[in-house]
C-alpha cells in the first residue's frame, strides 16, 4: 500500500516532488517483527519501533543504512544519533544500505527485502539469522528518484539487488503511465508480483549460471525505445551500469538528465564502509 508521504503522485507540482523526494533522514532504533521467505533467495524483514509511527516516507528508491556494530560493542541507552557519533572514537559500526520496499505508518513498521547471498557476508548472513524481537538500527531515509507524471515513458532496469527499488517505484506510478522493465534474477524461483497500476511490460531474465549482469546488459542494448524524452532508472554491478550509462546518454541520446544509473555492487569487491 501507499503511504500520503510517497512521491509521484499526478496532482504534484514539480517543486512538491523534489521536496518530497529529499525530506531529512534520522536514526531509527528498530526491533523486528516478522521474517518472510519470498523466494529462494530473498528475504523480507519487517521493522516496528516507536520512532517509526513519525517516519517521513521519501518513496520511489530510498534506502536507509544498516549499522552494524561488533559484538563486544556496548550501546548507549538511550542509543540516539548524538550516542552514535560520541561512540565513533572507539566503535565505528559497519554499514549495509538497503531500500525501503513499503512504509505501514499505521502500524509503525518498514518492510526490507535482502537479497540471500551468503551466510559469511555482513548483511546477507544477518538476514539468513535474525528472528522477530531482535534489535536493527539504521538511519534514514536517504533522498529518493522523483517520478515525473509528464514523462511519456520510463524504463526500469536491474538485477535482483534493484528489485526491491524497481517495485517500490512501480507501485507508485499513476495509471496513465508507460513503464517497459528488464530484470535480471538467478532463475525463474526468483520472480515476485509486481502490483501496479501503471501500463508496464516486465521481462524477467533468467540466468541459470551465467555471469551476473550479462543478460541485463545484452537486453539493455538491444531494447528499442519508444519516441519521446523518457526516463531512465537502473541499479546493477558497477560495470554493467557505466556501460549502459553511455549507452543510453551517448548512443541513444538521451538527455542525461533523464538517465539515473546507479551502481549498487561491485564484481570483485565488498561493500564495506564505516559512518
Amino acid at each position: 500500500m501507499r503511504s500520503e508521504e510517497t512521491i509521484g503522485m499526478s496532482g504534484a507540482s514539480t517543486e512538491e516532488r523534489r521536496y518530497a523526494s529529499r525530506r531529512p533522514g534520522r536514526l531509527n532504533v528498530t526491533r523486528v517483527r516478522q521474517v518472510h521467505q519470498i523466494t529462494p533467495h530473498m528475504t523480507r524483514i519487517t521493522f516496528g519501533g516507536d520512532d517509526l509511527s513519525e517516519f517521513l516516507s521519501n518513496g520511489t528508491d530510498q534506502h536507509v543504512a544498516l549499522y552494524f556494530y561488533d559484538a563486544d560493542v556496548e550501546l548507549p541507552r538511550p542509543f540516539t544519533a548524538d550516542a552514535a557519533r560520541a561512540l565513533l572514537p572507539v566503535a565505528r559500526p559497519r554499514l549495509r544500505r538497503y531500500t525501503i520496499r513499503q512504509h505501514h505508518p499505521e502500524r509503525g513498521e518498514v518492510d526490507m527485502d535482502f537479497v540471500l547471498h551468503g551466510a559469511d557476508q555482513l548483511a546477507s548472513g544477518w538476514a539468513e539469522t535474525v528472528r522477530p524481537g531482535d534489535e536493527s538500527i539504521w538511519f534514514g531515509p536517504s533522498p529518493a528518484y522523483p517520478l515525473d507524471p509528464e514523462a511519456p515513458w520510463y524504463l526500469f532496469l536491474g538485477d535482483e539487488t534493484a528489485l526491491p527499488a524497481i517495485a517500490a517505484t512501480l507501485a507508485e506510478l499513476p495509471a496513465t503511465a508507460r513503464a517497459r522493465v528488464l530484470i535480471e534474477v538467478a532463475d525463474a524461483a526468483e520472480e515476485q508480483p509486481l502490483p501496479t497500476a501503471a501500463d508496464v511490460d516486465v521481462d524477467w531474465l533468467h540466468r541459470n549460471g551465467r555471469p551476473a549482469g550479462s543478460l541485463l546488459h545484452e537486453a539493455a542494448l538491444a531494447l528499442a525505445l519508444p519516441p519521446g524524452a523518457g526516463r531512465v532508472w537502473g541499479a546493477a554491478e558497477r560495470g554493467v551500469v557505466k556501460s549502459l550509462r553511455g549507452h543510453y546518454v551517448r548512443d541513444r541520446g538521451l538527455d542525461r538528465a533523464h538517465t539515473h544509473l546507479t551502481a549498487y555492487w561491485t564484481r570483485g569487491e565488498t561493500q564495506d564502509s564505516e559512518v
